[in-house]
């Protein structure tokens, strides 16, 4: 998807003392979108079909090329200086590498832009990519009980053909072509979606997590690894983490495989209770209970059938028994989406 620019857009996405009021937005400009499923999930929510994939979904910091041949040259100011693009815990920061200092972050980049280069291949020719970031909102509530906020940046991305094409860097799944889709930065982990595993990596690679795909929902439960854990003061662990994504997205035989699509929604609960659904659901819509290699137990999927997921593995139906085995989540189907699972 693409949309043509007609003037730069800097309103902030709920932030708007960065850079003054926001004035109305002409029809068929740009608009900012927080694109979860809904607007306060807490334990009840939609799932999402993909753990993060799209071209720019990870980033070395240190220039190192990411799968798509991709590397980081720096961040320039709207006056045309280069910085080195770094992070200070999830936050984006230009650091001037002469003076040792912060120049500017987070909020402050808004109307920067990121400066990315891919090498040329015998198919493709070299490029280079500029991504405006174009609104920050630090302040998302987070769907945990006490969880932390957390911030996010629409981000948007030239098209090195024609300059005046803007790509977003977040895929619309609406493609209506009106807006860029919210973005919250993870640093030094990314996530394989073939496997929808996690790979903890050294300090210098980021994640640009689509507010809608399942690693940015883990870190609105409170999950993100350079976050504290409602109720503790530390992250939540690699494996808490890795159960989340395997719930979100229905890989219940924890090899990467989605026995869903975008938008389904469930009822979830994780075991210190900081997400839990509003109304305490019945035990027979219980889905799935959950760790890190998927489902333990599986009762009523929230999509496919049981044959469907028997082809892949074997998994018991879920007791009440069960509950005090290890487990990170606890998911329900919907009622309205209960009944024979075939």
């Amino acid at each position: 998807m693409k949309m043509r620019i007609v003037e730069k857009i800097v309103c902030c996405l709920g932030v708007a003392a960065m850079t003054g009021a926001c004035a109305s937005e002409p029809e068929g400009e740009l608009e900012f979108r927080d694109d979860t499923g809904c607007t306060n999930c807490g334990g009840s929510g939609s799932n999402s079909a993909h753990a993060n994939e799209y071209p720019i979904d990870k980033l070395s910091l240190s220039s190192y090329p990411n799968e798509a041949g991709i590397t980081v040259v720096g961040i320039e100011d709207p006056l045309g200086t280069l910085y080195w693009l770094t992070t200070a815990g999830d936050d984006l920061v230009a650091f001037d590498r002469l003076t040792l200092t912060d120049v500017a972050s987070a909020g402050e980049l808004v109307g920067w832009t990121i400066k990315l280069y891919r090498a040329g291949t015998p198919e493709e020719p070299a490029e280079e990519i500029d991504i405006e970031i174009l609104g920050f909102d630090g302040n998302i509530a987070s769907w945990a009980d006490e969880g932390p906020a957390i911030s996010a940046y629409a981000l948007a991305y030239h098209d090195s053909g024609n300059y005046n094409e803007l790509y977003p860097v977040c895929p619309d799944p609406e493609e209506d072509g009106a807006d860029v889709i919210t973005s919250t930065i993870i640093s030094g982990e990314i996530y394989l979606e073939h496997s929808k595993q996690i790979v903890d990596v050294a300090p210098g690679w980021i994640t640009i997590a689509c507010l809608g795909n399942a690693v940015a929902k883990m870190k609105r439960m409170g999950y993100g690894p350079n976050q504290a854990f409602p109720g503790q003061g530390t992250p939540a662990t690699v494996n808490q983490r890795q159960s989340t994504i395997r719930m979100i997205t229905a890989d219940y035989c924890g090899e990467g495989v989605s026995f869903t699509e975008d938008g389904i929604h469930l009822d979830w609960e994780n075991l210190a209770e900081t997400v839990s659904p509003d109304t305490a659901p019945l035990w027979l819509n219980v889905e799935a209970l959950w760790d890190e290699d998927g489902a333990i137990c599986l009762s009523n999927p929230r999509l496919a059938t049981l044959p469907e997921v028997a082809a892949l593995c074997t998994l018991p139906t879920c007791t009440p028994q069960m509950v005090t085995e290890q487990h990170e989540w606890t998911s329900w189907r919907l009622p309205e989406l209960s009944g024979s699972t075939g």
